[in-house]
């Protein structure tokens, strides 16, 4: 391996040899030390193989002493690529200023990234890296990263800390926000009802309630209120019967932030079909991956095939461009098709099996609505008939018993009201 490695930096020749004593002179150059390989007898008087290029002048001396004659067929190596690029200079040119100008824009930073933000934009951590000297065309070695990332720490005050790490072209700003907590909300609200139910527990730990276990309440219905009415004194009368005597000016309402537990019954429904025969195409797990330039509209194939592989596919493309660069746009796009076979298919199941199958769908598509925390205490399920159909159709119903309180602010008008 070292061997043929070490004849093609060198450079080696492939050629025949005829005469009468062909083989006088494979013996004299072997014993002379030079190096043949791909010996090939085509004629009793014709041998083909190959030999270094540093071989051929003692190669022709032996040949003139043995009365044969030898021809280059081929010429393979290092040093015939190097003069067939030397006589195309425009070629050679092009090759280096390629390799100058990918140096070149190595240099540079051409993507800036935010990580580890989650309430700060990242238009904001970009804009402040900007103003610090880092963005898009920014030279990596006049780049001060610890001047940087101390400027966008002090311009932006929920950032605790800001690193900067440069891979190849690509900058990534990492960042840690600061944790604030949040002042808690003290406006005086009601506790109302987030979907319908019929209530089953009630808990009022402030405010007063306004619904009583058994009943049946809709969405948006108040179940705890924080308006709160001083209660009637001793002597005071309801209706129209007039108080014996004056008893002073009434008590002032009350607005304060409603809090307690309230959980009620509540149902989810799901649905769901299944065919008892279905057909259609199908991904078999054979895939090709073309990969293109796009540059004004016209496209060059880099690596894959020129037309698609499989008589039937589907196909998913990826384009990407190349950034803006001072707010010139490239016309150049790199794009990726993936080509997958598809085949077509039928599947034919029994009723028992497709009943499963539905049940086990709709059941999901119940459960899937249902917040964590609830319990579910009955499950009911029902077939709907569908004669001459080739669809088997499940309706499934969850009771479920959950929390439905959920705070709502009251609003100035009510509090006005009151």
């Amino acid at each position: 391996m070292l061997s043929r490695l070490w004849s093609y930096i060198t450079g080696y020749v492939s050629v025949v040899i005829e005469g009468k004593n062909p083989e006088k002179l494979i013996n004299m150059a072997v014993s002379r030390g030079l190096n043949l390989w791909d010996v090939q007898w085509t004629d009793n008087d014709r041998v083909r193989l190959k030999v270094r290029l540093n071989g051929i002048r003692a190669l022709r001396h032996i040949s003139r002493r043995t009365r044969c004659r030898f021809r280059i067929t081929g010429k393979t190596g290092m040093p015939f690529r190097i003069a067939r690029v030397r006589k195309r200079k425009v070629l050679l040119a092009g090759a280096v200023l390629c390799v100058l100008f990918v140096y070149m824009m190595s240099s540079f930073i051409l993507f800036v990234e935010v990580e580890g933000n989650k309430e700060v934009p990242a238009e904001r951590i970009i804009s402040a890296a900007e103003d610090a000297g880092l963005a898009m065309g920014t030279w990596k070695r006049r780049m001060d990263k610890d001047r940087m990332e101390r400027y966008i720490r002090d311009q932006i005050q929920e950032i605790s800390w800001v690193g900067i790490k440069v891979t190849g072209t690509k900058a990534v700003i990492e960042v840690a926000e600061k944790k604030t907590a949040k002042p808690p909300d003290r406006r005086p609200a009601d506790i109302v009802a987030a979907k319908d139910g019929m209530v089953t527990e009630i808990l009022v730990l402030s405010g007063r309630a306004a619904a009583a276990e058994g009943d049946l309440v809709k969405r948006g219905d108040v179940l705890i209120t924080g308006i709160i009415r001083p209660e009637p004194k001793p002597g005071e009368t309801s209706g129209d019967e007039e108080l014996e005597e004056d008893t002073g000016p009434p008590a002032p309402v009350k607005y304060v932030r409603a809090n307690g537990i309230v959980r009620a019954r509540t149902w989810y429904e799901g649905y769901a079909e299944r065919r008892l025969v279905e057909s259609g195409v199908k991904r078999t797990g054979k895939k090709v991956q073309v990969l293109s330039i796009r540059v004004c509209k016209k496209e060059l194939i880099i690596k894959g095939p020129k037309s698609p592989p499989y008589l039937n596919f589907v196909t998913s493309a990826d384009i990407k461009k190349l950034p803006e660069w001072r707010n010139l746009s490239i016309p150049v796009e790199i794009v990726t098709t993936n080509y997958y076979e598809v085949e077509k298919y039928r599947d034919i199941i029994g009723i028992s099996e497709a009943k499963s199958q539905a049940f086990q769908k709709a059941l999901d598509c119940a459960r899937a609505g249902i917040p964590s925390g609830a319990k579910i205490i009955k499950e009911i399920s029902e077939e709907i008939p569908a004669r001459g159909s080739n669809v088997v159709r499940i309706k499934v119903v969850l009771e479920v018993v959950e929390e439905i309180g959920r705070v709502q602010p009251l609003k100035p008008e009510e509090m006005q009201l009151n």
